[in-house]
Parts: C-alpha cells; structure tokens; sequence
C-alpha cells in the first residue's frame, strides 16, 4: 500500500462527501521550505469545497477525531473555514473553500499590525470553544519521537540529550493554567488572509486541550526573533502585557521547536517523498531551538513563570 493518498483514495473522499471529482482543482503540492504547507495530507478544490484527506504515512502521527472536532467548531464560530463533512477513520474533511481575494499568509504579512490583531481575534474566539476530547501534551509528543527514531535506528542530533534536558526546564508549563482548545500550530501558512483583512486560521491536525499560551507563542515566533517586537502580537490577544504569561509563552515556542524538529527528521526517513526538504525545514528549527537555550533569557523565562506559578 502506497504511503501517499492516490488519485483513486482522493475521489473516494470526494465522493463521501457527496460531490464529484468533475472539474476539481488540485490543492497546494507540498512544500517544506521556505513555507511549509500541504505536508500532511493532499487535497483538491470542488467548486466552493476543499476536501482533503491525510496520507496513509501521516495517519499514526495525529489525533484525527480531535482534529476533525476543532475545525468543525472553527468553523461554527468563525475562527475557520465552515466545515461540510469530515470522516476522521478515512482521515478526510471537506470545508469551505477560501478562494478569490483569500491567500496564504507569508511571515511579512505578520508584520502588519492588522493581520496580527485579526489572528489573535480568531485564536481567542477558538480558545473559548467547548472542550475536546483529548489533551495535547507537548512533552509526550517529544520523547515519543525520541523513541521513535531509536526504534526505527535514525540518527538522533548530537546534543539530542542536551536539548531534552533543557527544554525539560519548562515542563513545568503543564501544571495548573486553564486549558483551551488549541490548534498546536503556528505556522504562517496555516493563516489565510482574506478580502477586508479577514484572517482563517486552517490546519487542526495537531489541535487537542492545551495552554492557549502555546497557540500564541507559536505565532509570536513567526512574526518575529525579537523579544520586544513580539510584545505587540501578545498584548493584541491578551489586551495587556503580563510578564508571567508573556514568558509562557515563549518558552512554549521552543517546545514547539523541538517537537517539530524531531517530527520533520523522522519524516525524511520515512517519507516516501523524498523531494521535500524535510531536513531543511528540520534543521532550522533545531537552529532557532539552540539560540533560545543558550540565550539568558531563558533560565530567566523559567524563574519568572515558577515565581509566578
């Protein structure tokens, strides 16, 4: 069985979602570097429906089910696009498709000041959604790709104990804090930037309860390297600056980094597409990973968030 969704699986999806292949429009190809897209599942537009449906490589790697509950609600709340249908055991979901004046959003659209202010405004409408089912816990995720790579005899990165250790710091972050439906994303491409300055928030694969701090540090990290400039993305979600939950979620994003390194290393093994620059993508993560740790800032991040716990 091919690793990839074939050109037969993807009309099987379309069909379940009661419309027809005719004239559909392939979705986005994959790309890791310099944006990162279109890496978990392949998709095609139906008229006004983009349907997607995972790879069979990506399946053991989300929480379909969840992921499938939050883009629904997303969507009833206008966070993201409208949901039509979704079939979590297939691994596909059909949704409103976001189409003339909508693009993918690039990191220069994240120095707009407008575009920051309506994401942080559909993060906050996603983070006061009902509970989901399942709790996304960074950490798990973490040492599940450590093993897997052991398991799987890939080569781990030199410093991979130092890094676990360090980042293990912050693990303290799971302990108390209200949890929210997140998405565990924050990639700029998973933004859609639209007519008016509307922003959609696309891309739930990874989504689960967590600290909203997570969604928004993810994001902050995106727009920008700069502690100081990153203050203007936070207090556009929490309406004020608050030095404890502004280094929450800081050091969030790095857990971020880890995970999505380790993931994006696993992937160039096992990926039968190896066209996609998963070790690019991998290794620049590692880089902004190691610059935070080795950074003042973070031991200080760390005493400021147990003072205030």
């Amino acid at each position: 069985m091919s690793g990839l969704v074939t050109d037969e699986m993807m009309a099987e999806a379309v069909v379940a979602a009661g419309l027809s292949m005719q004239g559909a429009i392939a979705g986005p190809s994959a790309l890791a570097s310099p944006s990162y897209k279109a890496l978990e599942s392949r998709s095609v537009i139906v008229g006004d429906v983009f349907v997607k449906r995972i790879h069979p490589e990506m399946l053991n790697g989300f929480d379909l089910v969840t992921a499938m509950q939050c883009a629904t609600r997303a969507g009833e709340v206008g966070a993201g696009p409208r949901v039509f249908w979704s079939d979590a055991g297939m691994g596909a979901i059909a949704m409103q498709a976001l189409q003339e004046g909508w693009i993918t959003a690039r990191q220069q659209d994240l120095q707009d000041a407008e575009v920051i202010a309506a994401t942080m405004a559909a993060m906050k409408k996603l983070h006061g959604g009902p509970v989901l089912p399942s709790r996304f816990d960074p950490f798990a995720h973490i040492d599940a790709l450590i093993a897997a790579h052991a398991k799987e005899g890939i080569a781990l990165p030199d410093d991979h104990l130092w890094l676990r250790r360090a980042i293990g710091m912050a693990e303290g972050l799971q302990e108390g804090g209200a949890l929210a439906p997140c998405r565990n994303d924050g990639s700029s491409s998973n933004l859609m930037i639209g007519p008016g300055g509307q922003v959609m928030l696309v891309d739930y694969d990874r989504a689960g309860m967590n600290d909203p701090l997570y969604d928004v540090g993810c994001l902050l990290v995106e727009m920008t390297d700069h502690e100081r400039d990153m203050r203007e993305g936070f207090i556009a979600y929490a309406g004020a600056f608050d030095e404890a939950d502004f280094a929450r979620a800081w050091l969030w994003s790095h857990v971020d980094d880890m995970l999505h390194a380790l993931w994006a290393r696993l992937m160039a093994n096992r990926s039968e597409r190896k066209s996609v620059e998963w070790i690019k993508y991998g290794e620049w993560r590692l880089l902004r990973l190691r610059m935070s740790l080795i950074h003042p800032y973070y031991e200080e991040k760390i005493r400021i968030t147990r003072e205030a716990a």
